[in-house]
């Protein structure tokens, strides 16, 4: 079966991890059912979905190997479906290079020789489509069934032609197991067949199978609803299959959730359906839906106030995980939340809200969640939550971080003790966020500062920052402020000059260092403050625009404009990098700040804003912090859209933004 290895030169050809000569005796181990040599293969000739030059040379083994009698078929059909799907590690990387990287000569011909080797690949795995139908005919076990239609289905009509259609249309009317007819349904819609036979199969599987497909087909036809049919047939069956699902090889974890998946962008269906499904007589549905909600509420904004009538009423469920589960949604619901301030204070009273061990647990719990949405409601029983929390001794804020930064002079009851917190802290990380909180809300400076002239040694960059955004109220600092200035370290020398030049007014020495530091991005910051009084150093700015660093380029445009108050050259590189993470919250301020001269920016700030669909480019927070950081996203672009086209505007949203990344 594997005598002719020796006749490839693996030596001369490579994988993901170099030369290619380890691959005969793996795939001699393969052969023998060695589960090891299988992973090895799915970590060498195909990594991380993509393939490489050695791939195509070792599918037709695999092929072999699957009548070897001690292999597993199924692990290696798996294996050549992965390897169909496979990309070039170029593909998959180029926009992880610099930007100045991703288009040179050497780039475009390692994609070029990349891109042959996929094609290549792809070839070779379709060459062994009598052997998968084979096996899909008269393979006595149905998981080797299921493993080939799947395979079949991702050839397509491209590389299992007619032959293949044929074969999964047999299998989804005739095969014996339900799991193998819902799979080849599923692997038949890639050859655009029939599957109205199939919503009528004596079980739930293929029903659901076949409803899917012509859901999906709904949608690309275009179509604003569902059929009612489809509807209901999805919403009878998709219970009845939670488990057997999961064995479909197409990575099912939750059926409800795959299913909500399926049928976007139907959102209203989507909404009906996990409504229905959170109130199934069966525990394990209502549990399953509970988890599937997190489908349209991270992705379609208008989803979180529809779905909050059903989580709230889910928190009378008699199962606890799904009051827990529906609960923690609501404290991720945003705005829409409000309706369920109760429920979520029933939560922090309940506790704990926060966890003795550690600050950084994975996911904080249901008590810290509920405080945070509080928080961001700006409920005042968060309020006084928070300032009970600071006034404690000794002082713990574990998971409490979101919670605080969500504070701002509303805080009435925080900001009356969080003076005294300040120095109550944990040294460290902890009481550099109460410095900044103690900012956000508003602390007197006349309590605040003798705090901070006791901080700035130890905590440099947050006390200094701070007193310098006191200005002439931090005069008192002064002496602590130029000892830090006399530092050999380059940041606390920046930020000891900027807070001096607020509270003196005089720029020159902050100009100097500035000049020093000019391609940092704090400098460039910084540099935006000083504004025209920085004139001198507007022509080192340009150059920096088009930096493969997103921050410098951003701060550089930004300070240029703050400078010369000439947006023409500016505009293009902050709608470039107009997108929702903390960067681009930064350029959507500055385009607001220029506003009529930004007009430019409007079309991007429009899609922004005005999308149906969540914009999140990555989630900086956690998982129940991303409808608030959308939100906020979309509140920016909007108020950057009235001030563009001239409109009156308040303040400048108070947006979710992550925690400074600097030393404390």
């Amino acid at each position: 079966m594997l005598d002719d290895l020796s006749a490839v030169d693996w030596a001369t050809l490579t994988h993901a991890y170099g030369p290619a000569d380890d691959v005969p005796d793996l795939l001699r181990g393969l052969a023998g059912g060695s589960d090891k040599a299988l992973s090895s293969l799915y970590g060498n000739i195909w990594h991380q979905g993509t393939v490489y030059e050695a791939t195509a040379y070792a599918v037709p083994f695999l092929i072999r190997i699957l009548d070897a009698p001690a292999a597993g078929p199924v692990g290696v059909l798996g294996l050549l479906a992965s390897i169909a799907e496979g990309s070039s590690y170029m593909s998959v990387h180029r926009e992880l290079l610099p930007r100045s990287e991703r288009d040179t000569a050497e780039v475009h011909e390692q994609m070029d020789a990349e891109l042959g080797w996929v094609a290549a690949a792809g070839r070779a795995v379709a060459d062994g489509t009598p052997a998968y139908l084979r096996l899909l005919a008269t393979h006595p076990k149905e998981d080797v069934r299921v493993a080939a239609a799947h395979l079949i289905g991702v050839l397509g009509p491209a590389g299992a032609d007619d032959e293949g259609a044929a074969g999964l249309r047999r299998a989804a009317a005739g095969d014996r197991n339900d799991l193998v007819r819902a799979a080849a349904v599923l692997s038949f819609a890639a050859f655009a067949g029939p599957v109205t036979e199939s919503l009528t199969d004596p079980l739930p599987l293929p029903r659901l199978a076949a409803a899917i497909v012509t859901a999906r087909r709904a949608v690309e036809d275009g179509a604003e609803t569902l059929p009612e049919a489809i509807t209901l047939l999805i919403e009878r069956d998709a219970p009845d299959c939670l488990r057997l699902a999961e064995r479909l090889p197409i990575g099912v974890d939750n059926a409800l959730a795959w299913v909500a998946e399926a049928i976007a962008p139907h959102w209203a269906t989507q909404i009906r359906l996990l409504a229905a499904w959170l109130r199934h007589p069966d525990g394990t549905v209502r549990e399953a839906a509970a988890h599937a909600v997190a489908v349209p509420l991270h992705a379609w904004r208008p989803a979180a106030g529809a779905l909050v009538p059903a989580l709230i009423a889910a928190q009378q469920d008699p199962a606890e995980a799904v009051r827990l589960r529906t609960l923690r949604h609501l404290a991720g619901a945003g705005r829409a939340a409000t309706g369920a301030s109760e429920l979520l204070w029933a939560a922090v009273e309940r506790g704990p809200v926060g966890s003795e061990d550690s600050a950084w647990a994975s996911e904080r719990t249901l008590g810290a969640a509920a405080l945070t949405a509080l928080s961001r409601l700006r409920d005042p029983r968060a309020d006084a939550y928070l300032a009970a929390r600071l006034r404690a001794r000794p002082l713990r804020l574990a998971q409490l971080a979101d919670a605080l930064s969500a504070l701002g002079p509303w805080a009435e009851a925080c900001r009356a003790v969080i003076v005294d917190a300040v120095e109550a802290a944990d040294a460290g990380y902890d009481r550099a966020r109460l410095i900044r909180v103690a900012g956000r809300v508003g602390a007197d400076p006349a309590a605040l500062v003798p705090v901070l002239q006791r901080q700035a040694a130890e905590h440099p960059y947050s006390a200094a920052m701070l007193l310098g955004d006191l200005g002439p109220a931090a005069a008192a600092a002064l002496p602590e402020l130029t000892a830090l200035r006399a530092s050999d370290d380059a940041d606390r020398q920046r930020i000891a000059a900027r807070a001096l030049w607020w509270i003196s007014g005089d720029p020159d020495d902050l100009l100097g260092v500035l000049r020093n530091q000019i391609r940092d991005r704090h400098s460039l910051e910084i540099l935006a403050e000083v504004g025209p009084h920085a004139v001198e150093l507007a022509d080192l700015l340009p150059p920096m625009f088009d930096s493969d660093d997103e921050w410098r380029a951003i701060h550089a445009a930004i300070a240029y404009w703050h400078i010369t108050g000439d947006a023409d050259p500016v505009v293009p590189t902050l709608v470039r990098y107009t997108e929702c993470c903390p960067w681009g919250v930064l350029a959507v301020r500055a385009l607001a700040d220029i506003g009529p001269a930004a007009t430019a920016a409007i079309p991007v700030l429009r899609a922004h804003a005005e999308s149906p669909y969540r914009q999140l480019r990555w989630r900086w927070g956690a998982e129940d912090s991303l409808v608030a950081e959308d939100e906020g996203w979309a509140a920016v672009c909007t108020y950057a859209l009235a001030r563009i086209q001239g409109a009156e505007t308040g303040d400048w949203p108070d947006v979710l933004l992550p925690e400074p990344a600097h030393q404390p």
